[in-house]
């Protein structure tokens, strides 16, 4: 099996743990792209884009169709990230290469904190549709964490789950959904703009990768209810940290 057609079965693997606790699958495709595939960090950054789009747009189309998703909450969110994104992707125009490796290690830590120090008040009753009046104090926070995503490919899930979780009181599923549509959203303005810069990405292992990122994003869905989530969050949490010590350490 060549290095190309390896990113069918991560993929799988990825977008089925991405989808189904809402994380970005760009904090786990960049290091598999930088220190598996050997792709150079601004390409795989692009790579790990092109992935997202489909392994992100399988998992929001599964919520959406299963009606654990709010559009309403879900689009003004990604409307709001935008912005972040753009900033991201011209940070990286001007990033050194070998920094993003280091920055990317840094996200995979940070993610791994946030679900160490998250905590969850399970004395309210959750709910799957809050008022747009409700979500607008909180809007800053997708402009400010999609930089991320247009800087390193990372989803902004990792973060915007605990947030409509504790903040908004929204049931876990429809946050998740909700983050997945925004993921999808701002993985293809990110790739877009990239495309328009005159960035590139591997094709062949974009296209594996997307092919196993769609069968996975229809997985993970139809999985999140039947494994405890604490389960989930601390195999993530060491994943994560082995990740980013790797990705640190390979970059000092």
């Amino acid at each position: 099996m060549t290095t190309e057609s390896l990113a069918f079965p991560v993929g799988v693997v990825i977008a089925t743990l991405a989808t189904m606790v809402g994380l970005g699958g760009g904090v786990l495709w960049v290091p598999f792209l930088v220190f598996v595939t050997k792709l150079e960090p601004p390409v795989a950054v692009m790579t790990s884009l092109a992935i997202q789009i489909a392994g992100m747009a399988s998992g929001g189309l599964a919520t959406i169709r299963q009606k654990k998703t709010d559009p309403r909450l879900a689009g003004v969110i990604a409307l709001a990230a935008v912005p972040g994104v753009c900033a991201g992707v011209w940070v990286q125009r001007v990033v050194d290469p070998h920094a993003l490796v280091f920055l990317v290690g840094l996200a995979c830590i940070a993610c791994g904190l946030v679900f160490v120090v998250a905590r969850e008040d399970h004395h309210f009753l959750p709910t799957r549709e809050v008022s747009l009046r409700a979500v607008v104090p909180y809007l800053w926070t997708a402009t400010t964490l999609s930089v991320v995503t247009g800087l390193l490919s990372v989803g902004v899930g990792d973060f915007l789950v605990p947030i409509l979780r504790n903040r908004l009181r929204l049931r876990m599923d429809t946050a998740i959904g909700a983050c997945l549509v925004v993921m999808t959203v701002n993985a293809a303005v990110a790739f877009t703009l990239y495309l328009l810069l005159g960035g590139s990405f591997s094709g062949k292992t974009a296209a594996f990768g997307a092919m196993g990122a769609l069968v996975g994003g229809q997985i993970g869905p139809r999985l999140a209810d039947r494994i405890p989530d604490q389960t989930l969050k601390e195999i993530f949490i060491y994943g994560l940290s082995l990740i980013g010590i790797h990705a640190l350490f390979n970059a000092w």
